[in-house]
């Protein structure tokens, strides 16, 4: 009976170690932020009032305005840069990168009217770009456009 028991406490660490591992897969494959921070281009030729951001070698301009959020204590967190007083954990309004191995959209690339009638902004979109899914909303249709549209991978 012994070596059952020791065998059954073999089975329950092996099982518990595969569940934290299994964990910490789901959430690198969803695009979970690390030390891996997106940073200004300071080189980029973009439009006056907007700047080019960098993540990961994807590059996107964005309104001047937009600032990176603090994901550190959100349940999903996606590297995001969002309008002035958008709250950091919202997936509502801005630019987020997913990785897109694991994304899975209710449709097609590019821009779409949110007609759910939910407080939510009324355009969104995404493209692929590099390893990943750029992903804007807003209520302003050409500037969810304009994301989009700059949106490309970098060949370093």
């Amino acid at each position: 009976m012994t070596v059952m028991q020791g065998s059954l406490a073999v089975r329950q660490r092996v099982v518990s170690a595969v569940g934290v591992a299994l964990v910490l897969a789901v959430l690198t494959s969803c695009g979970a932020s690390d030390d891996s921070r997106s940073a200004l281009v300071l080189d980029a030729s973009a439009p006056d009032g907007w700047k080019t951001i960098e993540y990961r070698g994807v590059q996107v301009e964005i309104p001047e305005g937009w600032t990176r959020s603090d994901v550190a204590d959100c349940e999903f967190p996606f590297e995001r840069w969002t309008p002035p007083r958008q709250p950091a954990c919202s997936p509502d309004g801005g630019v987020a990168f997913y990785v897109s191995a694991s994304f899975d959209p209710l449709h097609g690339p590019g821009v779409r009217h949110d007609d759910t009638g939910k407080d939510v902004p009324a355009w969104a979109g995404y493209v692929y770009a590099g390893d990943y899914a750029v992903y804007v909303a807003d209520d302003d249709r050409d500037l969810v456009q304009q994301v989009l549209s700059s949106a490309d991978a970098t060949t370093d």
